[in-house]
């Protein structure tokens, strides 16, 4: 398998740091570019449920990814997207991207976020030395007044005598309409909640750094290892709904793909 398709599908589990790490980011190129694309495969996860159910536990996690030309892509994190402007150093577009539940609290009869929908646009810049920079802003598009988030990132890629290793630094921010979504508990919503009112106000909401290092086995199969560490910040650190005001995250997978020639 080639590194950088490896390293695709480990970043994917990365979350949130994974997307950033996808067919966005303008890398300098380690393999020959294909028409299409198709990667599978699986392994076990911590710190990340698509449910939010037993997010603190290893899980299993199967998941999917194609792309075509690099321009139009899907995969289980980034949802739809398409490079609109995509150049050597250079990748801009738009995506509309799953938003992932917070998970139900036993006991509770809060009304969680589901699962829903954002559209973002995205811009990222490849500079001396393999570092890319850029981010994206994403916005709620199913009605569930999850408001917008905003994310920025700085990474750096190279191969190494293992494998190919990335490493990148992120910080995310939301708008006060996300922040009380996931976050907060509204006056309303303390009886049967178990919980006291809290109205978290958006801006600074994480920052974190994620490394991942993808190992190729033969040309199609290969092996990957992810860890992520990220801090909450601002009123989001402070809510009841969280344990700790941070998260570790982590995941070893196996993947295969499948693709066309040039």
């Amino acid at each position: 398998m080639k590194l950088h398709a490896l390293v695709f599908a480990t970043a994917l589990f990365a979350l949130p740091a994974a997307s950033a790490l996808a067919q966005a980011q303008p890398y300098e190129q380690v393999e020959a570019p294909t028409t299409w694309k198709v990667d599978i495969g699986g392994g076990v996860v911590r710190g990340f449920s698509a449910t939010g159910a037993k997010s603190d536990q290893f899980n299993f996690t199967a998941w999917g990814s194609a792309s075509y030309r690099d321009v139009v892509y899907a995969n289980g994190l980034d949802g739809l997207g398409w490079n609109a402007i995509r150049r050597d150093d250079f990748h801009a577009g738009v995506q509309l991207r799953p938003r992932f539940a917070a998970g139900d609290i036993e006991g509770s009869t809060l009304d969680r976020p589901d699962l829903g929908a954002d559209a973002a646009l995205y811009a990222y810049k490849r500079l001396p030395g393999n570092v890319v920079v850029g981010g994206r802003v994403q916005h709620d598009v199913t009605g569930d007044d999850a408001g917008t988030e905003v994310m920025a990132s700085v990474g750096h890629q190279r191969v190494t005598r293992v494998g190919l290793l990335q490493i990148m630094a992120y910080g995310r921010a939301f708008d006060d309409a996300r922040a009380k979504r996931y976050f907060g508990i509204a006056p309303d919503a303390v009886p049967g909640s178990g919980f006291s009112a809290y109205e978290p106000s958006g801006g600074a909401a994480g920052a974190g750094a994620a490394a991942l290092l993808a190992i190729p086995i033969g040309d199609r199969f290969g092996m990957g290892a992810f860890v992520n560490y990220e801090q909450r910040l601002g009123d989001i650190k402070d809510s009841p709904l969280l344990k700790d005001d941070h998260v570790w995250r982590a995941g070893l997978i196996g993947v295969v793909r499948f693709n066309s020639g040039q």
